[in-house]
């Protein structure tokens, strides 16, 4: 549905984060004769936008679905609607069931109107190294002289963009697995970094958080082109659903080696090699490619080395929360690693690799947050009696301990395994909270 089309329907936004906000600002300019009705868990920042910006034609926000008695009810007479616009992070609600067909998301909307333009959408997804591997294509195509933004989970909502799309231009939108779910459009360029298993909690299964990812590729036309990891088997099976042009990559392709850039671990040349080979096969000079991929300074809270202070260095990975991408971490900074921060939200992961590769590190002390921090303690304890353990609830305890039991020169991580909602708002407010603590 392009949005236009939502001009004179009842409309509900499900959900008022970032993606929400974005959803209603565009239907005022594009669909004004819209009825726009807002539903979020969460009165509060419903409650709260509406009196700080003053929208422009309030008439179209008719109300508010707030709780009533104690009982949520944000979902109540959804089925009156002529249009649902449900945000990525609303996990399926019994609700949902008999409104099949009035359910869409402001991704579609953003591909469906885009679709006649001639904006081309390169989509980044992968357990790991999407953010990464986004950015640096980003900037290696500005560098290339294209008109390109960024947009999705790294940058600004895709519907935001919607009237920069022509033809020239070109969209590199990072897309998660909430944001493939439900899509019934494969951008023309797919990337795909990795796979392994994450959402579990969101998605039921490993099989359906798979089919998710699927989306990238599965509505692909033969005109089209995906670019996968090989050496990551989901990956690969995830790129075999596309009917385009399917192209490899693995960090043997990596055109540097990683002590030639300022990324920090040997994970990075598979995201390198990503971004460099669909470089090439867009006709981008080499050279230059080369020249950005040296000067990439990373991303915020992804290996982030924050400095020594209390003569210890702390390194600040709170994008990482599954145990894979904190082995990761741990390959990537060696055995200078002497303390780890793990635990947070449980969900389901298996942590006996993890375990595993602590036994076989320099790690001496383990601070664990609640939720899986008894089952990471489990499998560490079973694997290496002789680690310390200490429990934290909250950052700055974590933090306090950890300048006690580190010893001068060694690196402290904060790489949890684990999503941390029970006790932070996002891994971004995880890693702030981590630096704020370490300066006192």
């Amino acid at each position: 549905m392009k949005i236009q089309e939502l001009s004179g329907k009842k409309v509900c936004i499900l959900g008022f984060g970032k993606e929400g906000h974005a959803m209603f600002r565009a239907i005022e300019d594009h669909a004004p004769d819209a009825h726009v009705t807002i539903a979020d868990r969460n009165p509060d920042p419903i409650n709260a936008w509406i009196a700080a910006n003053s929208p422009t034609n309030p008439t179209k926000l008719k109300h508010s679905l707030n709780s009533h008695g104690g009982e949520t009810v944000w979902l109540q007479k959804i089925e009156s609607f002529d249009v649902i616009i449900k945000s990525p992070g609303i996990p399926h609600q019994p609700e949902f069931d008999s409104v099949k067909n009035k359910l869409t998301s402001s991704t579609q909307i953003f591909f469906d109107t885009i679709k006649d333009s001639g904006a081309i959408v390169i989509g980044v997804t992968g357990s790991k190294g999407k953010s990464t591997t986004s950015t640096l294509i980003y900037e290696i195509l500005k560098a290339g002289g294209k008109d390109v933004s960024l947009i999705g989970n790294i940058g600004e909502p895709a519907i935001s963009h919607i009237e920069e799309a022509k033809t020239g231009k070109i969209f590199v939108m990072e897309m998660s697995s909430y944001q493939l779910m439900d899509l019934t459009v494969s951008p023309q360029i797919a990337v795909v970094t990795s796979f392994f298993p994450e959402h579990l909690d969101y998605h039921g299964s490993l099989e359906a958080y798979k089919d998710a990812k699927k989306h990238i590729a599965k509505y692909q036309t033969k005109d089209d082109v995906i670019f996968y990891c090989a050496t990551s088997e989901g990956a690969t099976e995830i790129a075999q659903t596309s009917s385009g042009e399917k192209i490899p990559f693995s960090a043997t392709d990596c055109p540097v080696k990683i002590e030639e850039t300022k990324l920090i671990g040997d994970h990075n040349r598979s995201n390198i090699a990503g971004a460099y080979t669909l470089g090439l096969r867009l006709g981008l000079d080499s050279k230059k490619m080369i020249d950005v991929i040296k000067s990439f300074r990373g991303l915020p809270h992804r290996l982030q080395s924050l400095g020594v202070h209390h003569d210890i260095e702390w390194v600040d990975d709170a994008i990482s929360t599954t145990p894979e991408s904190t082995i990761a971490a741990l390959d990537a900074l060696g055995d200078r690693v002497k303390t780890i921060i793990l635990g947070g939200q449980d969900r389901g992961n298996d942590f006996t690799e993890l375990a595993q590769r602590i036994k076989h590190s320099a790690v001496k002390t383990v601070i664990l947050f609640p939720g899986t921090g008894p089952r990471i303690r489990e499998a560490i304890g079973d694997a290496h009696a002789d680690v310390c353990f200490q429990e934290a609830d909250s950052m700055e305890k974590a933090v306090e301990i950890a300048k006690k039991h580190t010893m001068a020169g060694a690196i402290v991580l904060l790489s949890t395994a684990s999503p941390s909602y029970n006790m932070f708002k996002n891994f971004e407010e995880k890693g702030e909270e981590f630096k704020r603590w370490i300066m006192l």
